[in-house]
């Protein structure tokens, strides 16, 4: 039987949490979708818990799992859509005190606000505020709590160190900075009741080239497991048991280094992929709900973008050019309620850094080039310490290259103040296959299952930075929890200092680490070597990932 175009559309969107797509479940579902899309979340919530009570013992448990998460989606989206239009104008007023209530509703009718009509109430999306700002640049100009982003100054003398580091050197990781970082969740008082034991993964260092010397000082509790070097989110586990009236804390205190990276590409020398190498499919591959490769609007936009070029290195800078030039930058809702993320930023020409990037990724997969995710925290000492996702490329002979469209976004719209126009474009051709060290990446991939899996639901179903918490089977949304991530820059010798105080196998884990919970032997410093020198290898899964040292 041949589904409607719309049912199939919906079931792709709910690949995330494994629908399997049947003919006689997709009227319920498609209805539950249809309900959502016109914002009547009640009904579409009632649909769907009738459909899991009338049908429960016939359905699957992909079937099963896919209503279910429907019904939570909708409560996320709520989470998301807090503000009135009372509420959002408020605000304004108090950065921008002349602010009238004709320039509200011009802007709103200019499209400026994203907004939300559920169950009969206006919504708008918690950031509505600060996203106006990064869209309108003249409003941004009277606002009276503005501050230059000296960040962009920080990276352009930065980059001129690479650049004179890159000069001196015959590897193309420079600049070795090292960090210490505490990162600590805490679920709130009475989430759960007392005697429960809560589960919790922690983001971790991943491994990659232009990340080493990794050192686990020490985590509450004592007793952790590591996830794999090479695991697509690295994550530490710990389970704590809850105590009533008290938050359940969990931390961890590790420092690593991180190599700056300074790619120089001739685009004469690009050669053919050899399609026959190991995983050059999986990264090539349409992966739905967020890469969907047969869009109508993302083959569109491809055609548009890339014109007749054929040299892949240079039909990803035009991506990139685009992304660039034609988006801005804007606060995201939780990436779990979004259906496409591709398509999203695609559509909106807004987005943030992982909207940007899953954006990038889907334009080059379309055109047969290696692209995959990477992620983590940004670790400026003076801005704050953020959550960044960006991206890399593979072309022959170079292999994988990074590439930030996000910084690009930013530095094209919001760098003029403190950049001058010149300077903008080196910051932009620099973050196209060259890279800072203020970054701690945890993932190489997005959507992948956890180490130990999770039995619910995740509550952040694309990417893996905050962390995620359970209970009893049952997933503790972000509602449930704050967190706290602390990167400061720490110089070799104390680097040295903290890590000499350790007894190994402290290196992948807290000493002493029960035997079950130890993760693999890291490599040696020669090994990490060698695998360094393979970055121009055929196109492979973990060639730069499998090691803790260089």
């Amino acid at each position: 039987m041949r589904l409607p175009k719309r049912v199939l559309v919906y079931c792709g969107a709910l690949f995330v949490v494994g629908c399997v797509c049947t003919a006689w479940a997709a009227s319920p579902m498609e209805e539950a979708f249809q309900l959502r899309q016109r914002g009547e979340f009640e009904k579409a919530t009632q649909l769907l818990r009738a459909y899991l009570e009338e049908t429960s013992p016939s359905l699957s448990p992909e079937e099963k799992r896919a209503a279910e998460f429907e019904i939570e989606r909708m409560r996320r989206i709520l989470l998301d859509y807090t503000l009135s239009e009372k509420d959002v104008f408020e605000r304004i007023r108090k950065r921008v005190p002349n602010f009238t209530e004709d320039e509200f509703k011009r802007l709103e009718q200019e499209g400026h606000f994203d907004i939300q009509f559920i169950d009969g109430r206006k919504l708008y999306v918690n950031s509505s505020v600060s996203n106006l700002f990064l869209r309108v640049p003249e409003l941004r100009a009277r606002d009276k709590d503005r501050k230059p982003d000296l960040t962009y100054r920080k990276l352009y003398d930065h980059m001129q160190r690479v650049r004179e580091a890159r000069k001196l050197s015959s590897d193309f990781l420079v600049l070795p900075q090292d960090f210490a970082v505490t990162y600590t969740l805490s679920v709130k008082p009475n989430v759960v009741a007392d005697g429960t034991v809560i589960r919790c993964w922690l983001p971790y260092v991943r491994m990659f080239p232009f990340q080493s010397d990794v050192w686990l000082l020490r985590s509450d509790p004592a007793n952790v497991l590591i996830a794999p070097p090479e695991a697509p989110h690295r994550t530490v586990y710990l389970e704590k048991v809850a105590r009533k009236d008290e938050p359940t804390v969990f931390s961890i205190h590790f420092i690593y280094r991180c190599w700056a990276r300074a790619s120089s590409v001739d685009p004469a020398t690009i050669q053919p992929y050899r399609k026959d190498a190991p995983d050059y499919a999986y990264y090539t591959a349409d992966r739905k709900p967020h890469l969907d490769l047969s869009n109508e609007l993302l083959v569109k936009l491809n055609r548009e973008i890339v014109g007749d070029e054929t040299n892949p290195y240079l039909i990803a800078r035009r991506i990139y050019d685009w992304i660039a030039n034609n988006t801005i930058y804007q606060y995201a809702r939780e990436y779990s309620t979004l259906d496409n993320i591709s398509c999203y930023v695609a559509s909106r020409r807004a987005g943030d850094c992982g909207q940007h990037g899953m954006l990038f990724i889907a334009l080059c997969r379309l055109n047969g080039i290696p692209a995959r995710w990477q992620s983590g925290w940004e670790s400026f000492e003076y801005k704050g310490n953020n959550m960044h996702d960006w991206c890399e490329f593979y072309v022959e002979p170079y292999g994988w290259l990074p590439a930030d469209p996000d910084m690009a976004v930013n530095f094209i719209h919001y760098g003029r103040e403190v950049l001058t126009a010149s300077e903008i474009r080196e910051l932009v051709d620099f973050m196209f296959g060259s890279m800072d060290h203020f970054r701690l990446a945890t993932n190489s991939d997005f959507g992948a299952p956890l180490i130990p899996p999770k039995q619910d639901f995740r509550s952040e179903t694309v990417d893996f930075q905050r962390g995620e918490v359970e209970a009893d089977g049952h997933n503790l949304y972000f509602d449930k929890w704050n967190w706290d991530m602390e990167i400061k820059p720490i110089t070799a010798a104390e680097a040295l200092a903290l890590s000499s105080r350790l007894v190994p196998p402290a290196r992948e884990g807290i000493s002493p680490v029960p035997e079950e919970l130890r993760t693999t032997p890291t490599q040696t410093s020669a090994e990490r070597h060698r695998s360094d020198a393979e970055s121009t290898s055929p196109l492979k899964v973990e060639e730069h990932q499998t090691t803790d040292t260089k």
